[in-house]
């Protein structure tokens, strides 16, 4: 007889929403994620020089690229082959290795371990935070770090109403042209948050709140160092791990 298997003991789907969202994404992040932004910079002052570098939920391999003047070799994983499309063909380095994985298709077991592991944007879509936190956990080398910057809600915005993404996309827009006076942008983040994929996804991945994403990355990396000061919407968390 067949062994049967606990689908409890399974790892969470991914569903790649972004393969129908990602040129919209793309340029959206462009400006909110621009080289000059805060976020660019905040990131870039966490990085140190190394041998290997993975960013899951890689998108068009934005960070990717800058991973590659750090380290010497750099894994992006994404689920979504249209973003890993447009990764290849915009941003192909000898140093980048792009494949099409989600967070639990990687183990140290399969793929070693990383003197840094990156997530930007993409920890609330991937499951349940302490799984998903601690397969990246699992991933970074004795003395490496853990770097995350992923989208909070405001503790107070109540998302059990109905409608409640078109003030948030509309907020999310009007900070897009605070940042970058870019109204072409703007209305982008208006397309990207009220297109039928992104309403899907948002009715199954809900962002945690600030207080929330506080301390459910207490909980699975004691020690990091969490912050709300980057950008209105995100909430970052640095972790080194141990030597060895």
């Amino acid at each position: 007889m067949a062994q049967q298997t606990d689908a409890r003991s399974q790892p969470p789907a991914e569903e790649p929403y972004f393969d129908d969202l990602a040129e919209l994404y793309e340029r959206f992040i462009q400006v909110i994620d621009g080289d000059e932004s805060p976020v660019r910079g905040w990131l870039n002052d966490q990085l140190r020089d190394g041998g290997r570098a993975l960013d899951v939920g890689c998108g068009g391999g934005r960070n990717c690229v800058l991973l590659s003047t750090r380290y010497k070799e750099v894994l992006g994983v994404d689920i979504a082959e249209r973003m890993l499309d447009i990764a290849r063909s915009q941003r192909a380095k000898p140093a980048i290795r792009y494949e099409r994985r989600g967070v639990f298709g990687l183990s140290a077991d399969r793929d070693g371990t990383f003197d840094l592991v990156l997530s930007v944007n993409s920890v609330f879509h991937m499951g349940p935070p302490d799984e998903v936190l601690a397969r990246l956990r699992s991933l970074v080398a004795p003395g490496g770090r853990l770097v995350v910057i992923d989208v909070v809600l405001d503790d107070d915005w109540d998302t059990s109403v109905d409608g409640w993404q078109l003030p948030y996309a509309f907020g999310t827009a009007r900070m897009v042209y605070q940042v970058s006076g870019d109204s072409a942008a703007a209305a982008d983040a208006v397309r990207l948050m009220l297109h039928p994929r992104w309403l899907e996804m948002s009715r199954g991945n809900l962002p945690l709140s600030r207080s929330a994403f506080h301390r459910a990355y207490a909980d699975a990396l004691p020690g990091a160092v969490i912050r709300d000061d980057v950008n209105p919407t995100l909430c970052t968390a640095v972790w080194d791990a141990p030597s060895a």
